[in-house]
């Protein structure tokens, strides 16, 4: 995005790059699909204004974005006035990523830190406060993230389905005079499987992710294009090659 865009959105992003976060990071990649960053950011929004993200909406999607980012900027480490460097207590010793933090999310710097250094249960009914380690306390911060990153997606998960439904959308037709139920609009249904993945070192439970994965796909094709495709042929329509999506092989 433009400087001007990045900094209406949250100034500290103004000058950022992809070195700016770490959960980000370098990269030599200019182009993706064919398109640039800055081609792909406008094909982002231009795509978010469909379902209505725009705006104030788009700038508080971004925002939250931002932070997930802005957590992963954080480091912890022992807490210095503790003697002996006592493993289980710790503090943000990131301090001016802390700072930027707290005035993306409006939350002060003590909260931040307290959230994430230590850890309150209720036993019996008497309220109980553990300091955390840093690799504990790093831990939580990284599932913060994941949770807010979550969060998000099911956002727009929402969103996208509030301006594809049809009984929103339109007007909803009669039969004899009566309302149609839902079951009489036509449906659209997206299957989205997770791809097979191969790594460097490939592990037990990565075979039966992959196994399981091509078992789906290969059930779905057979319910959705093995079972209709004589049906077509005899009627003569022209259809797909089905060697495109079969895994049998």
């Amino acid at each position: 995005a433009p400087p001007a865009v990045k900094a209406d959105i949250w100034e500290p992003l103004r000058d950022c790059t992809c070195e700016s976060f770490a959960y980000v990071g370098y990269t030599d990649t200019t182009t993706i699909e064919g398109r640039s960053d800055s081609e792909a950011w406008e094909h982002t929004v231009d795509a978010l204004s469909t379902f209505g993200i725009e705006g104030s909406s788009l700038n508080i999607l971004m925002r939250a974005l931002c932070v997930v980012l802005q957590l992963g900027n954080l480091t912890f480490d022992f807490d210095p006035a503790v003697p002996d460097h006592h493993e289980d207590q710790c503090v943000i010793s990131s301090t001016e990523e802390l700072e930027k933090l707290s005035d993306l999310m409006g939350i002060s710097e003590e909260d931040i830190e307290a959230a994430m250094t230590t850890r309150v249960n209720t036993i019996r009914g008497e309220t109980v406060t553990f300091t955390l380690g840093s690799s504990s306390a790093r831990d939580g911060c990284k599932a913060l993230a994941k949770e807010i990153y979550s969060c998000i997606f099911d956002v727009l998960v929402q969103k996208i389905n509030e301006f594809t439904s049809a009984e929103a959308n339109y007007d909803i037709p009669r039969i004899n005079g009566d309302l149609a139920h839902h079951h009489h609009f036509g449906i659209i249904s997206l299957l989205d499987i997770f791809g097979f993945e191969r790594f460097d070192v490939n592990r037990f439970e990565q075979l039966c992710i992959n196994y399981a994965n091509e078992r789906l796909q290969q059930r779905y094709v057979l319910d959705n294009f093995k079972a209709v495709q004589q049906e077509y042929e005899a009627e003569g329509i022209e259809i797909f090659d089905f060697a495109v999506v079969d895994n049998s092989d």
